[in-house]
């Protein structure tokens, strides 16, 4: 729970936060698809996303090194 007090209130409010949302899930998915394939035109293509722009947003270069990890946690063998 985020708890906190708006400014010019005296009682706090509260809301849910989730550890990981499906935002998170997008991002991560991204990532490891560029860490995978190093294809921005097909990730852009998956991820439904009209333009490169986007991609770049959601997508962050990771290194080489997570690679097989993340093969490894997908069950994939190559």
């Amino acid at each position: 729970m985020r708890v906190w007090t708006p400014v010019g209130q005296e009682k706090p409010k509260s809301v849910f936060v989730p550890d990981v949302t499906p935002h998170d899930a997008r991002h991560t998915w991204a990532s490891w698809q560029y860490c995978l394939h190093k294809d921005l035109m097909r990730l852009k293509a998956d991820g439904g996303w009209g333009n490169i722009t986007t991609v770049t947003r959601y997508a962050k270069v990771m290194p080489e090194a997570y690679r097989a990890e993340i093969l490894e946690w997908l069950g994939i063998r190559v």
